[in-house]
């Protein structure tokens, strides 16, 4: 009797089961806790081992530092596998089953948890009823109680993916509640007030740049530390860079329809100013508009003026002209996102971004004002985010003139959306290739077969990179600091919204270096330039931006909702993909921590008893 209470949530059959394969002998406990153990250990030596070998198996490039006394890298590997194939962090579902089997009486919700039936039969009486059924038939069994689950889990995520881009908020974030900050370029002066930024006088100042630890938080966006040694050394080498080597830095910026974001950048370039000892002749930034209906380009027209008509320009803002027909680039193309990908699927994801930055790559290198300049940095004017100036120095004066010799990406950072902010990658996954190795290349292959299910030129090969499962796995696996443990890391191509550039490396490869959006029309822009550079580049942890949960990188709105599902649905077989593998990764990892946490719940009922 007491063995079928314990056991009430098996079959018949499995109890017979459970039966025949207990093994009897005096110095085990009585059958019936024998009973119970063994099932508990059937359910929970399984379960763990599907938990932990599936991410083994699936995917390759393994943590290579890990060993029997540091088993923290593969368990990050396999927490990094499990969140890129749910997109979303395991860990809320494994604590929501796990508290869902706690609360579950056993042998499920029987009629005595359950209203009772009425003698109306009515619409909503008869609701009820079947409602009671239903939940009664479901949570009697392991798997149409996981099923359940694993439905409720994804469906929460697809509504919060949704919310998010329709409608942008840390409001859908719960998770980045009270200690994700984004740094904001109107802090950038106030918090350089006091600063000693002459490295030739200041160097052995008491303290480094003579600025307190809060200040340095906020000028390296939370990245940097004075009580750093190392980062106080990059920080100080790139300073003396700077005022001492450097040619000037020019910024370059696409810009349509963004004049909200002007006075940011106009904050962001004024913070770059003080650390220049002559900053009129050492920054520029060079901006190509076209086709704003919001007055952005009058906002950078007047900026422009203001500051020519200084009397010492701090630094020079050039609006391009598309000519003397044209002078205000009025060119009326249709914003990608506008694109109807029902009629026209091989609408290119790209648009016309890959022309208009080699227009302006040879605008500045057909100049000769900007003949002497050292370094250009290529931005996302939109995000309105601080550009995090000890994080630029950081980057110059990385060990071996990384920051000299190499492209070099920030790591910028936006929550994911559906993930209600367990997760916050770098944000750019179209722009990121990860270095070739053998340890990734199952893990590529996989990826780039995900991206064959359409044709060449379709447009899902554009948004295959964002819809991914391998290609999260592969920018968080190559961001985490488990991997690069705080260190440049080498990449084929990143962007992440903010990105520098030798100009001499550019000017090596002459018309050599140019962007292009792929064969068919479909591949990020930034990745083509990035190989025509022939040279490793690389990604800079300390380098960052996290940004706006309310403004993140991409469309949104229902520009965004719209484009995803019409991309998604018009191409059956990738919707059929995608749904199969959410629909059965989520049920692996709902069953099996149902499944452990029954058992570890029958363990702890037999001390009880």
């Amino acid at each position: 009797r007491r063995s079928a209470e314990f056991l009430s949530d098996l079959s018949p059959f499995s109890r017979r089961v459970v039966r025949f394969v207990t093994p009897s002998h005096p110095s085990l406990p009585d059958r019936c806790t024998s009973e119970c153990l063994t099932v508990a250990a059937a359910r929970i030596i399984p379960s763990l081992a599907l938990l932990l070998a599936l991410p083994l198996l699936m995917w390759d490039d393994y943590p290579a530092d890990w060993s029997a006394f540091n088993i923290y890298p593969m368990i990050r590997h396999m927490d990094m596998v499990w969140s890129s194939l749910l997109h979303t962090s395991a860990w809320p579902i494994v604590v929501g089953t796990f508290l869902a089997a706690v609360l579950m009486p056993r042998g499920g919700i029987g009629s005595k948890y359950l209203p009772q039936k009425s003698g109306a039969a009515t619409t909503m009486g008869r609701l009820t009823a079947l409602a009671s059924a239903l939940t009664s038939n479901i949570t009697q069994s392991a798997w149409k109680t996981s099923a359940a689950l694993s439905l409720i889990f994804s469906s929460v995520v697809i509504i919060n993916m949704t919310l998010h881009m329709g409608v942008p908020s840390a409001i859908w974030n719960p998770f980045i509640w009270g200690w994700y900050h984004v740094y904001l370029p109107n802090n950038i002066s106030p918090a350089l007030q006091g600063a000693c930024l002459d490295f030739e006088k200041n160097s052995a100042a008491r303290q480094p740049l003579c600025l307190p630890e809060r200040q340095w938080n906020e000028l390296s966006s939370g990245q940097l530390s004075s009580y750093n040694p190392d980062d106080v050394l990059a920080v100080q080498k790139g300073l003396d860079y700077l005022q001492n080597q450097s040619g000037g830095i020019i910024i370059n910026a696409l810009a349509r329809n963004v004049v909200g974001a002007v006075p940011a950048l106009k904050q962001n370039v004024e913070g770059l100013v003080p650390f220049f000892k002559d900053s009129g002749n050492k920054i520029s930034v060079v901006v190509f508009e076209n086709d704003s209906d919001d007055g952005t380009r009058e906002a950078f027209q007047t900026w422009s003026d203001q500051e020519s008509q200084r009397e010492e320009p701090l630094y020079a803002v050039d609006l391009m002209s598309c000519g003397a027909k044209n002078p205000n680039c009025e060119l009326g193309l249709l914003d990608r996102y506008d694109m109807n990908l029902f009629t026209n699927p091989k609408a290119s994801g790209v648009g016309k971004l890959g022309e208009f930055r080699q227009i302006v790559l040879e605008y500045i290198m057909g100049q000769e004002k900007y003949k002497e300049y050292s370094h250009m940095i290529i931005l996302d004017v939109d995000l309105g985010t601080s550009l995090s100036p000890l994080g630029l120095l950081h980057t110059l004066g990385l060990e071996n003139g990384i920051g000299q010799e190499h492209a070099v990406a920030s790591s910028s950072s936006q929550v994911w959306p559906g993930t209600s902010g367990t997760i916050i990658p770098p944000y750019d996954l179209s722009a990121f290739r990860p270095k070739e190795t053998k340890a990734n290349q199952k893990v590529r292959q996989m990826h780039e077969s995900f991206c064959n299910l359409m044709p060449a030129g379709d447009r899902w090969r554009n948004m295959c990179e964002a819809c991914s499962p391998m290609q999260l796995f592969m920018i968080q696996s190559s961001s985490d600091v488990m991997n690069h443990h705080d260190q440049a890391y080498e990449v084929v191509s990143a962007f992440n919204g903010l990105t520098i550039y030798p100009m001499n490396l550019i000017r090596e490869r002459e018309d050599k270096a140019h962007y292009d959006a792929g064969d068919d029309g479909q591949r990020c822009e930034h990745v083509g330039f990035h190989l025509s550079l022939h040279k490793p580049m690389y990604v800079n942890p300390k380098w960052s931006m996290n940004l706006k949960p309310s403004k993140p990188g991409g469309p949104t709105g229902f520009k965004a909702i719209k484009t995803l599902v019409t991309a998604i649905i018009g191409r059956p077989n990738v919707m059929v993909a995608i749904v199969i593998g959410n629909c059965l990764f989520f049920y692996i990892v709902v069953y099996a921590c149902w499944m452990i946490a029954t058992g570890l719940k029958l363990i702890v009922s037999l001390q009880n008893w």
